[in-house]
C-alpha cells in the first residue's frame, strides 16, 4: 500500500462506503490516516443512547471536529414509525430517561462547535438503547417531552451555526406554543428545510381524537430570504390540521416545494396549503405532490375539485418548469369521526367521471409546464 500513488489511494478511499472499512483503511500508515481521517469523519451518526451522545461530545473536544459537515441523530434504515407497538408496556425510568434528554440537550446545543457543519438530520423513534443496552420502548408523553427537548436544542444550535440543510423526521406536531423558540431564529441560515410529520391516523391511535393534529407552520423556519427547498411528508398517512397557519409563511427565493400525503382545504384561505403553493408562484421552479387529497368536511360540503386546483396552478405558477405527480391520483378526504380521514363515499359524479376531468386538467397543467421547460 505504501507503493501505491496518493492519488490512487484518494480514489479508494472516496470508493469504500464502509465506516469500519475506512476506519481499517484509516490504521495502515500515516498516508492513510491523512486521506481517510476528511471522509470518515464527514459525517457523524449520534444513536439514541447516553454513551453515542458522549462520543459525539468526544469528537467535538478533538481536531476532528474540523471535518463533520453532516451529524445525523437516531437513524434506522427500513424501519418503520410505530407509536403504539402491540404488546409494548411503555415503561421505563424516569431517571434515565431524564438522563438522556439532558445528554441530547448538551450534545445539540453543542453543535456550533463543528465550525465547518451543513447539515442536521434528526430522526425521532419512541425507543431508545438503555444504559444496559437493552432497547426501551418510551410511552409517548415521554417521547414528545423528548422531541421537543431535542428539538429546542437544535434551533439553539442554528443561531450561530453555518448549517444550510435541516431534516426532521417522525415528528408529532404538538400545540404550536412548544415551539415558541423556532421564532428566535431571525434570519435563518436554512436554504432547505424537509420535515415528515406524524399522520392523523397514527396520531389518533393514541390520542383517540381523529382530527387532532398540529400545524406544520409551527416548525417552519420563520419567513426568510434564503430558504430555497421546502419538503413537507407524512410518508404513513393523510396529513392534515383544522388550524394549518400558513399565512405569516413566505420564502421568496424558494425554488423547489414537495407535498406527500398532505390535505388541502376545501376552500382557499391565506392559511391554507393551496395559498401557500400559490404565494410562492414568482420564484417556484419545481413542484412535487404525491398522494395529497382535498378536504371535504361532510358528505353534504361541496368539494372543492383537482380540476379546479390545476386550473388555478396551471394560471397562476407561470415560472414553473418541473411538475412531478406520484402515480397515485389526488383523492378527496372525509373526516369519518370512527375510521379517521377516508376516501369521500359520495361524489357528486361518479368517480371514473372526476378522475377523467381531474386527469385532463392535470395534463393540460403538465403539459404547459414541460413547454416550458423545453422553451427555457
Amino acid at each position: 500500500m505504501k507503493d501505491l500513488p496518493v492519488e490512487l489511494v484518494g480514489v479508494v478511499v472516496e470508493n469504500i462506503s464502509s465506516t469500519s472499512d475506512l476506519l481499517s483503511l484509516r490504521s495502515v500508515n500515516s498516508t492513510c490516516h491523512h486521506l481517510v481521517t476528511p471522509h470518515v469523519f464527514r459525517k457523524i451518526h449520534i444513536h439514541n443512547s447516553v454513551e453515542s451522545a458522549q462520543n459525539c461530545r468526544s469528537i467535538l473536544a478533538s481536531t476532528l471536529a474540523t471535518h463533520v459537515r453532516e451529524v445525523v441523530y437516531d437513524q434506522r434504515d427500513h424501519a418503520r414509525f410505530c407509536l403504539l407497538p402491540a404488546g409494548a408496556q411503555g415503561v421505563c425510568d424516569e431517571l434515565e430517561i431524564a438522563d438522556l434528554e439532558d445528554v441530547l440537550t448538551e450534545t445539540f446545543c453543542s453543535l456550533p462547535g463543528f465550525k465547518s457543519l451543513e447539515s442536521i438530520v434528526v430522526n425521532f423513534w419512541p425507543s431508545f438503547r438503555s444504559q444496559s443496552g437493552s432497547e426501551i420502548h418510551e410511552h409517548p408523553f415521554w417521547f414528545t417531552n423528548r422531541q421537543i427537548a431535542v428539538l429546542h436544542a437544535v434551533h439553539h444550535a442554528i443561531k450561530s451555526s453555518p448549517i444550510r440543510s435541516l431534516t426532521l423526521n417522525n415528528v408529532i406536531l404538538m400545540s404550536s406554543t412548544c415551539y415558541d423558540f423556532v421564532s428566535s431564529v431571525t434570519n435563518s441560515p436554512l436554504h432547505h428545510f424537509s420535515m415528515s410529520v406524524i399522520a392523523n391516523s397514527e396520531l389518533g391511535a393514541w390520542s383517540g381524537s381523529k382530527s387532532l393534529n398540529g400545524s406544520v407552520s409551527s416548525l417552519l423556519p420563520p419567513s426568510n430570504a434564503n430558504l430555497k427547498s421546502l419538503v413537507l411528508r407524512s410518508p404513513q398517512g393523510l396529513y392534515h390540521s383544522l388550524n394549518t397557519q400558513l399565512r405569516s409563511s413566505h420564502y421568496p427565493a424558494l425554488e423547489t416545494l414537495v407535498l406527500e400525503n398532505i390535505v388541502f382545504d376545501p376552500t382557499p384561505s391565506a392559511d391554507g396549503i393551496e395559498e401557500f403553493v400559490v404565494r410562492h408562484k414568482a420564484s417556484l421552479r419545481r413542484l412535487e405532490l404525491r398522494s395529497c387529497s382535498s378536504y371535504v368536511p361532510s358528505t353534504t360540503t361541496p368539494i372543492r375539485r383537482w380540476s379546479t386546483i390545476w386550473k388555478r396552478f396551471e394560471e397562476e405558477l407561470v415560472s414553473l418548469t418541473e411538475l412531478v405527480v406520484g402515480d397515485a391520483h389526488q383523492g378527496y378526504a372525509l373526516l369519518d369521526g370512527t375510521r379517521g380521514y377516508v376516501p369521500h363515499p359520495s361524489l357528486p359524479v361518479t368517480p371514473a367521471e372526476l378522475a377523467q376531468e381531474d386527469g385532463e386538467l392535470y395534463s393540460q397543467f403538465s403539459d404547459r409546464v414541460n413547454l416550458r421547460s423545453v422553451l427555457a
